[in-house]
């Protein structure tokens, strides 16, 4: 009788094993906020600027890290940057260069000494980065022209 009481509960146990390893555990997937949601949520406003894009090396007072002068990588940045006409957002003062992030590489080589349009935000320069440029996050990129108007 024992053996078979034990039997019993070895059973009734394994078919509660199995009944919870069969029953999928689903979990709705996270919704990604909306991009003015998530400017707003972190306090930044969304703009477009315009102005010359160019290989860092070739910034006067901009100096390349070890990667970048070793041809790893490079960074691009935003020169003679001003307040794009079609912005959005108007009234705040912006730094006349900013180091580019959020676009490929690839996609930013195709415009060195093009003027352009970048809609991101700007975000403060890293606390490693050797200089104090800021750097803009953003999400597109637009050529205005093929040549960069003369600084003013």
């Amino acid at each position: 009788m024992r053996k078979s009481f034990l039997t019993i509960a070895a059973l009734v146990g394994a078919s509660t094993l199995t009944i919870n390893a069969q029953t999928p555990q689903t979990q709705p997937p996270p919704r990604p906020a909306p991009p003015a949601a998530a400017a707003a949520a972190t306090d930044q406003a969304v703009l477009t600027i315009r102005g010359c894009l160019k290989e860092e090396k070739d910034v006067p007072g901009l100096k390349p890290n070890v990667a970048e002068r070793a041809g790893i990588t490079e960074d691009y940045v935003l020169t003679n940057a001003k307040m794009a006409p079609n912005s959005t957002v108007s009234g705040i003062g912006v730094a006349p260069t900013y180091e580019v992030e959020g676009i490929a590489e690839a996609e930013l080589k195709k415009h060195i000494n093009h003027e352009v349009e970048l809609t991101g935000t700007i975000t403060q320069a890293t606390a490693t980065a050797s200089d104090a440029t800021p750097d803009f996050k953003a999400t597109s990129i637009k050529m205005i022209a093929a040549t960069c108007p003369a600084a003013q």
